[in-house]
């Protein structure tokens, strides 16, 4: 009997998989390159990095299928993320090639010439120099920023009018102090021209997607861009971040 039992909660599982199965649609590579070209959009909108800033690495977390609603046989909304890191590393690595570019140059010269002398001073020079470089890049080395971007995700936020960033039809910003900093932290931006329309007149943001679903596979509702890092930095440049270019990326309900 208990084996029996099992029998039947296992063939349970498959049928619900294989109907779950039934029930996705696979992305076209076109539809996925849809989804990141809107991705980078919104990088695009948030402006150039602080000044000795300059992204290091990005990551992209892009869909492969799409759910449909059974009632209503509609499409859920497509989620996107993408993740970019900003530091000083290249502007130490710039320092320090076109240092032993320079370097290589004049050793050549002393070497064709069987110069010993300059050879040797060009060596002690060498090491001066990158001595230099190392304390600079020790007294300029930055905190690193990530910007991330989303797509079609409500988290849901309190609003505390003391961390209000900046506010506008459709779009909000909220800062948030890391823990045990008071130099470092996030600031995300909320854009919804729906929820968000009149952000006077609401406590806490609640991003609603459509609940039976919709019927364009690629439609965007909702967008989400955080910056986490120096907050002095981040919110100079979430403030200078063109809201409007990321607004023109969210589809009409």
């Amino acid at each position: 009997m208990a084996c029996r039992i099992r029998a039947l909660v296992a063939l349970s599982i498959i049928a619900f998989v294989f109907s779950a199965a039934q029930d996705a649609v696979q992305y076209t590579r076109d539809e996925v390159g849809a989804v990141k070209k809107k991705l980078v959009a919104v990088f695009d909108a948030t402006g150039q990095a602080p000044e000795g800033y300059s992204k290091e690495r990005e990551n992209f977390n892009l869909p492969t299928d799409v759910s449909k609603n059974r009632e209503s046989g509609l499409f859920y909304p497509v989620y996107g993320s993408a993740e970019r890191r900003f530091g000083s590393e290249k502007a130490v690595q710039k320092d320090s090639k076109e240092l032993q570019k320079e370097f290589q140059k004049k050793m050549a010269e002393a070497q064709a010439k069987g110069d010993m002398a300059a050879i040797t001073k060009l060596a002690q020079e060498m090491q001066q120099k990158a001595g230099q470089v190392q304390l600079k890049a020790m007294s300029t080395q930055k905190v690193p920023i990530d910007v991330q971007v989303q797509i079609n995700s409500n988290p849901g936020a309190t609003i505390d009018p003391d961390a209000v960033v900046f506010e506008k039809p459709g779009v909000i910003a909220l800062k948030e102090k890391k823990d045990g900093t008071e130099d470092e932290g996030h600031i995300r931006v909320y854009f919804d021209p729906v929820s968000l329309k009149n952000t006077k007149q609401i406590s806490r943001i609640d991003m609603k997607m459509p609940q039976k679903g919709t019927s364009a596979k690629l439609a965007v509702h909702t967008v989400i861009v955080e910056f986490s890092g120096p907050m002095t930095e981040i919110e100079a440049w979430a403030k200078r971040m063109d809201s409007g270019k990321v607004l023109s990326q969210i589809d009409g309900r």
